[in-house]
Order: structure tokens, then C-alpha cells, then sequence
């Protein structure tokens, strides 16, 4: 199966829903999204995919989940694009998570054996290699299993 990263930059978007879709996400164990593929149109549903937060700190990985489609045309998301009449392509996501802050961070993937490739896209729809994407599913499974087992702390009392 093959991995792809999409990339989110808050400076471009601030993704209003995301709140509301975390609490979705939550509630029903998947959350399916409409995204950009950027420039990329092999994209096969049943690939593996992982949100990249890019732009702003903190940067990193944020989410995973799998293709449901395959990447189709449509309007551009960017105003300025859309008013010059540049098309962008949109694929379905099914996400599993999706996090606030990433669980995998840029320096995370500045180590071996993450290092070597660019983690930092330009756009959505960069194919991970073979020997990195393996890899990136082992630390996210860790990353994972200590989410999980971090204590939940209560909220302080006003």
C-alpha cells in the first residue's frame, strides 16, 4: 500500500472545523474529509495517508487515515486560484485521527531513519518511500500506544 502525505498550512487556511471535527472524529471512531491532492492523480483509494501541519509551528504529523476515492477535479479551495480559474484536485479521506498538536514532530523525522527525505511539502499528495513509510508506521504506532496510555488529567477547578 502506498503512503502520501497532505500537507495543512494554517497561514493559508486556519481549518475553522477543526475543533468540530476532532469532537466528530471522536464520537463516531472515523471522520471522512474532503482534501486536495495537490498536483497528484495516481492516487489509489486504500492508500495510507498522514496530515502534515506545515507553515506554523508546531509542525509535524497531526493525523492519519486512509484514501476512499481517487483524486478528482474541482474548484480551487484558494480564492485567488479559484477567480483565475485554476482547478485543484480533491480526494476523500477517511481519517482515524487527528490531534491539535502533531504526535510526530519535523524533528522527530530529522532522525534517522526518517532523515533523507523532504518532509516538508509544498503541497498535498507527496509519496512517502517504501523504507520511510514503513518506519513512519512504527513510530506512529509507539507515538499511538503512548497517547493512549498517558493519564488523562482533570481540569483545574476556578
Amino acid at each position: 500500500m502506498a503512503t502520501y502525505l497532505f500537507a495543512w498550512n494554517p497561514k493559508l487556511w486556519d481549518w475553522p472545523e477543526l475543533a468540530r471535527d476532532q469532537r466528530a472524529l471522536a464520537r463516531q471512531g472515523y471522520l471522512d474529509i474532503r482534501w486536495a491532492s495537490g498536483r497528484v492523480r495516481a492516487i489509489e483509494p486504500g492508500s495510507r495517508a498522514f496530515l502534515m501541519r506545515l507553515g506554523v509551528p508546531p509542525k509535524g504529523l497531526f493525523g492519519d487515515g486512509v484514501t476512499m476515492t481517487a483524486p478528482k477535479a474541482g474548484r480551487h479551495w484558494r480564492a485567488d486560484k479559484r477567480a483565475a480559474g485554476i482547478p485543484a484536485l480533491y480526494l476523500r479521506i477517511r481519517l482515524n485521527t487527528l490531534f491539535e498538536t502533531p504526535l510526530v514532530t519535523l524533528d522527530d523525522l530529522s532522525e534517522p531513519p526518517f532523515d533523507g527525505y523532504r518532509w516538508t511539502v509544498r503541497q498535498s499528495g507527496a509519496y512517502v518511500p517504501l523504507a520511510k513509510a514503513d518506519a513512519l508506521e512504527r513510530l506512529w504506532d509507539e507515538r499511538m500506544a503512548e497517547h493512549h496510555a498517558a493519564p488523562l488529567r482533570p481540569k483545574a477547578r476556578r
